[in-house]
């Protein structure tokens, strides 16, 4: 049980605006120990600023204009070579302007609209690969999905129909999931990867590290490939506990089968320190920042990290 206590004036204030304040101070109080909040028009104006966001998200995804996918690329570390990038979500808002997915996408995530959400990231990226294709360019892509995805019961049939609509063979997918989605729904998370794994998309847990996940799990998870998240790269080249601890997650995943991708990589000394533990992928600043897909599309023909010539060997 929690409460949210609102201070007002009889016949100054209006009895939605009471209403309100008190929803606003309930919902701080969940997060509260106590399980009591006092209203604060700080929170209340974070409140309002969030609602207005899930309200104005549906006409987003109607939209021609704002919402955009952009794309990050990911290369071999042994050939140098680029074989495919990950999907980032984008919104610019009307009046707000751009909003940080770090944001919106939470808010989102736990509502119905994650669902829409992904649903047009998802055919939003099979078109543009498609595309990407017939231009001659051979490029595999993952996109991230929530916790919530997977516990839609239509959600791995609705992957496989979208390829199949596009032409699209499944391995040109990859879907990335966090390790807490995992283990927050093991069972219904672990049934949708399953058939996802059994239909040829490829499967990589995304923040590596970062979650709670037991080395139980990791080795029933039909997953390819793990992500180290970016927290643990960033300091290589001054911390050496750091190195420690990434070294030993990359041998551990190559045990277990995986391949693995380090995230954050924003300079060369942190590239050669990771190619020297044996990391088979990189992604981040140095490699290339996130990019509209026609720019994309030029750095993969003239970058220093073009797609191999021979299709279908790309290292995603």
């Amino acid at each position: 049980m929690v409460a949210g206590v609102a201070p007002f004036a009889l016949g100054e204030a209006k009895p939605r605006d009471v209403l309100r304040r008190a929803h606003s101070a309930a919902q701080d109080a969940r997060r509260m120990e106590t399980r009591v909040s006092v209203y604060s028009s700080t929170e209340d104006a974070a409140h309002q600023r969030r609602f207005s966001l899930l309200n104005d998200f549906s006409a987003a995804l109607t939209s021609r204009d704002q919402l955009r996918l952009v794309y990050q690329p990911r290369i071999d570390i042994g050939s140098r070579a680029c074989g495919g990038a990950e999907a980032l979500l984008r919104w610019r808002h009307p009046s707000l302007g751009d909003i940080s997915p770090g944001e919106f996408m939470p808010i989102i995530e736990q509502t119905s609209k994650a669902r829409e959400a992904t649903a047009w990231v998802l055919g939003t990226v099979l078109k543009q690969i498609a595309a990407w294709r017939g231009a001659g360019l051979d490029l595999k892509i993952s996109m991230n999905v929530s916790a919530s995805n997977l516990l839609e019961p239509d959600f791995a049939g609705r992957v496989v129909e979208s390829l199949v609509e596009h032409s699209l063979e499944a391995s040109c997918l990859e879907i990335e999931i966090t390790e807490t989605a995992v283990m927050e729904h093991a069972g219904p998370a672990l049934s949708a990867l399953e058939t996802l794994a059994g239909a040829g998309v490829r499967l990589a847990i995304d923040d590596f590290g970062t979650g709670y996940s037991s080395l139980s799990y990791l080795q029933r998870l039909p997953t390819k490939v793990v992500k180290i998240d970016q927290s643990f790269v960033r300091d290589l080249a001054e911390d050496e506990r750091a190195r420690s601890l990434v070294s030993a997650m990359i041998a551990l995943s190559h045990d277990l089968g995986y391949r693995v991708v380090a995230e954050g990589v924003e300079t060369k000394q942190i590239l050669d320190i990771i190619e020297g533990l044996s990391c088979d992928e990189a992604q981040g600043y140095l490699i290339g920042r996130p990019m509209a897909p026609e720019n994309f599309t030029s750095w993969c023909r003239e970058g220093p990290y073009a797609p191999r010539a021979e299709p279908g060997t790309g290292p995603l």
